[in-house]
This record gives C-alpha cells, sequence and structure tokens, in this order.
C-alpha cells in the first residue's frame, strides 16, 4: 500500500497525474464498448434500450420481482427495509443475530 502521509508533494502531483490518465483511459474504454454495443443493436434493428428491455425480461434473467411474492415474515431491527419471508437461505443479518442470542420470534412482523 502506498503511505501517502510520507509521500513528497511532487511524487503527489504525478500519481495525480498517472490516475487522472487511468480514468480517461477507462471511461473512453467504456464508451467505445456503449458504442460497440449500440451499433450492433442498431444492426438488428434495436436500440440500446430495447436491447436491455428484453434483455431483463428473458426467462434466463433472474428479477427481484419475480422472487418476491411471499410475504415478509421476519424484518430487520437495525435496517427495517430488509425483511425475509422465512423460505430459502437466512440473510447474513439473520444469522448474525441469531449468533449474537436473538431469536426469530424477536424478528417476527
Amino acid at each position: 500500500m502506498i503511505d501517502l502521509e510520507t509521500m513528497p508533494l511532487p511524487e503527489l502531483r504525478t500519481l495525480r497525474a498517472q490516475i487522472e490518465s487511468e480514468i480517461r483511459r477507462r471511461g473512453s474504454a467504456t464508451q467505445r464498448l456503449i458504442r460497440r454495443v449500440q451499433k450492433l443493436a442498431a444492426d438488428q434493428g434495436l436500440s440500446l434500450n430495447e436491447l436491455l428491455t428484453v434483455a431483463g425480461s428473458s426467462s434466463d434473467a433472474v428479477s427481484t420481482v419475480s422472487r418476491t411474492g411471499a410475504a415478509i415474515k421476519y424484518r430487520n431491527p437495525v435496517n427495517p427495509a430488509q425483511g425475509w419471508t422465512g423460505h430459502g437461505r437466512k440473510p447474513g443479518w439473520v444469522i448474525d443475530y441469531l449468533a449474537n442470542g436473538g431469536t426469530l420470534d424477536k424478528l417476527a412482523v
């Protein structure tokens, strides 16, 4: 790991320039890839948004909406946005709560 605290100012400036250059390079590579995908989609008569919509609705895609049919039975007391139906694998927050002496009854909605 680089120790920035002890690095002389000229070296920090050189490092910053290298980092900014790398960020620009990666950003332009991403933009080139997006343009390639847009061209491939256009060659097939689709826009990139249409392509992404079709890909997102395919039967192979795993959709959160299609998987959340069961009602939430347990809620994370630390983060109420997290819930669990009680089916399938226990989420990490449930495992942690139980490991710290909690019970599922206390998590029940």
